[in-house]
C-alpha cells in the first residue's frame, strides 16, 4: 500500500483549514532565510545516540496514523500535520521513520531525495537542483510526546547514511534561521551551514521568489554552533 492512502483520507478538511491559516499568516508580502546545511558522507562521523533506543526504516503507510494523530488541538500544530500530508499526497518518496523500540512506535519522519527525483523536488520550489552526487533531506517531523529526547540528530544522521545507497556523497537540508532547535539537531547529525536561501513570498505565498548564496570557505558561520 503507498504511504499516500492514508494521506488522502485523513483529517482532510481539517488539513485544508490549517493550510489556509498558514497562507493567511504569510500575508502579502513575507521575506526569510534558510540555512542549507550540508553532510559530506565521505568524512568520518560518529552518529549521536537518542535518549531512546531506536531503529530506522523505509516510510510504511500504517505509519502515518501514529505520526499524525487526529487530537492535535494546537493550530500551530495542526499546521505542521496538514503540511507534511500535502506532501505525501502531491507523491513524495522516499520517507524514512524512527521506531521507538520499546514499543515499535514510529516518532520521527523524513523524507530522502537525490537528484533522480530532481522533477518532484523543482514542483515543490525552494530547492536548488540537486547535482549528480547530491541528496536532500526535508520536512522532518517529531511527534510532540518524542521530542526532547535526541532523536532527531540520532535519526537524521542514520538516514543521511542511506544516501548512500541512491549515489550521493554530500546531503543538504534545509532550516529557517531562526529555528536554532533544529539547527542544533541538524549540527549534531554533523551537518554544517553551506548555503544561504533568500525567499521572497508575495500574495499570501502564491508568488515565490528564490535566492542562494554559497558561504565563502572563510566565513564564520560555516563553524556556527548555534
Amino acid at each position: 500500500m503507498q504511504a499516500g492512502t492514508y494521506a488522502k483520507f485523513h483529517n482532510r478538511w481539517s488539513g485544508i483549514r490549517a493550510r489556509v491559516v498558514g497562507r493567511w499568516r504569510e500575508g502579502l508580502y513575507a521575506e526569510f532565510t534558510r540555512y542549507g546545511l550540508c553532510r559530506d558522507l565521505a568524512l568520518p562521523f560518529a552518529n549521536p545516540s537518542a535518549k531512546i533506543p531506536i531503529s530506522v526504516r523505509p516510510l510504511e503507510d500504517r505509519d502515518l496514523a501514529a505520526l499524525f494523530p487526529d487530537e492535535a488541538d494546537c493550530i500551530d500544530e495542526r499546521l505542521e500535520i496538514a503540511r507534511r500530508l500535502a506532501f505525501v499526497e502531491k507523491g513524495a518518496r522516499g520517507g524514512f521513520v524512527a521506531i521507538d523500540a520499546r514499543n515499535d512506535t514510529p516518532c520521527y519522519v523524513q523524507w530522502l531525495f537525490g537528484a533522480r527525483d530532481n522533477d518532484f523536488v523543482r514542483r515543490l520550489g525552494g530547492f536548488p537542483v540537486l547535482e549528480a552526487e547530491q541528496a536532500l533531506l526535508e520536512n522532518a517531523y517529531t511527534p510532540p510526546s518524542y521530542r526532547g529526547l535526541g532523536i532527531m540528530s540520532a535519526a537524521m544522521a542514520s538516514i543521511a547514511e542511506r544516501a548512500k545507497d541512491i549515489g550521493a556523497r554530500t546531503v543538504l537540508t534545509f532550516v529557517d534561521d531562526r529555528n536554532i532547535a533544529s539547527l542544533k539537531g541538524c549540527r549534531r547529525a554533523g551537518f554544517y551551514p553551506d548555503l544561504l536561501h533568500h525567499r521572497l513570498r508575495l500574495a499570501f505565498g502564491l508568488i515565490a521568489r528564490d535566492r542562494f548564496e554559497k558561504l565563502p570557505e572563510n566565513d564564520p558561520r560555516r563553524t556556527a554552533q548555534f
